[in-house]
């Protein structure tokens, strides 16, 4: 009933209004996907859209606490209904998450000085064009794909597959929900750690090498291993 997606923000939350679709069914729902991402959502911005619902003050508060339960923030809940509106302003939560921008974070790449160059809305994968910097992390429920070095001490969070069209010197964690299908590719793969759904590995020292070439990262037959890359 419900669906996660990235957009610039942060993370946003679609609900159902459909007959039937009830608020505590869909929270459930919620429930079990976080406890199914592990920490892939821990510090996120979460935003929520549930429609024409209409949810009382405790409603919408049981979802926020949910979400802290899980280590993300709530900043706003988007709805065509009064009622709910007007909870979610005494609540002290933004209304329109697509024309707002949440409170900044520190050492998050997500505020004030963005360093996305294009993100697609309703897409599934983040495009990055810039240099990741140490003490950055880039999250995102999708793809992502950087155009740029990733440095030493830079974080790499996908759902699913990793590229970076540069040198990937920081921790990459591709399909971090689970998806032991996800890849991790780049034009230098020297990541701190490696990680590919729950399978972690580090790149030998011995890849330090004068002119590296590109490559992938997959599991095969259970086992995360390292193959040419041909972009």
């Amino acid at each position: 009933m419900i669906s996660i997606k990235g957009q610039r923000q942060g993370i946003l939350i679609l609900f159902s209004d459909a007959e039937g679709a009830t608020w505590a069914a869909q929270l459930d729902e919620l429930k079990a996907k976080l406890e199914q991402s592990g920490s892939f959502f821990s510090k996120a911005r979460m935003s929520l859209d549930v429609k024409t619902l209409s949810l009382s003050l405790e409603e919408l508060q049981a979802a926020k606490n949910l979400l802290e339960e899980h280590r993300a923030t709530l900043w706003a809940i988007a709805s065509q209904n009064d009622k709910t509106i007007a909870n979610t302003r005494r609540m002290g939560l933004a209304t329109d998450p697509n024309k707002e921008d949440p409170p900044a974070l520190v050492n998050d790449v997500v505020a004030k000085e963005n360093p996305f160059a294009a993100i697609a809305d309703g897409t599934d994968g983040l495009l990055v064009q810039r240099i990741v910097r140490s003490g950055q992390t880039l999250r995102h429920p999708g793809h992502i794909v950087v155009i740029g070095d990733v440095n030493p001490g830079a974080e790499l969070i996908a759902g699913s597959d990793i590229i970076v069209w540069g040198k990937l010197y920081g921790a990459a964690h591709a399909g971090s929900t689970g998806n032991d299908k996800a890849v991790v590719c780049a034009l230098d793969l020297r990541p701190t750690i490696l990680r590919i759904a729950n399978m972690t590995r580090r790149v030998p020292e011995d890849k330090k090498r004068k002119h590296p070439k590109p490559e992938m990262a997959k599991i095969v037959r259970q086992e995360m291993n390292i193959y040419e890359w041909t972009p």
